[in-house]
């Protein structure tokens, strides 16, 4: 199971900005990742931190493609154009 390291948070405008690092198999991968305030309503409604979302974002894509497949950069909102599941999916998880 790959672990997932969220870095430092910074606020935008209208998102958050986010370091994330991925150690799976012997292997890291680092990320610029950003949250918008509306995907963490709707994905959240407030119940957790920003950065827990985007944690849950990441374990949502790599249930469905390896770390070395996830885009270096992009906003999570990104994720509803590979998986449109996500908006359904993502708030279910634990």
């Amino acid at each position: 199971m790959a672990e997932i390291e969220i870095g430092q948070e910074v606020e935008g405008k209208t998102n958050w900005a986010y370091k994330v690092r991925v150690f799976e198999a012997g292997q890291h991968h680092e990320y610029a990742v950003t949250l918008s305030f509306q995907d963490y309503d709707l994905w959240s409604h407030g119940s957790l931190a920003p950065s827990r979302v985007v944690e849950k974002a990441f374990r949502f894509l790599l249930e469905r493609e390896p770390a070395s497949a996830i885009l270096s950069k992009f906003d999570c909102s990104v994720i509803r154009r590979y998986f449109p599941e996500v908006d359904a999916e993502l708030p279910k998880m634990g």
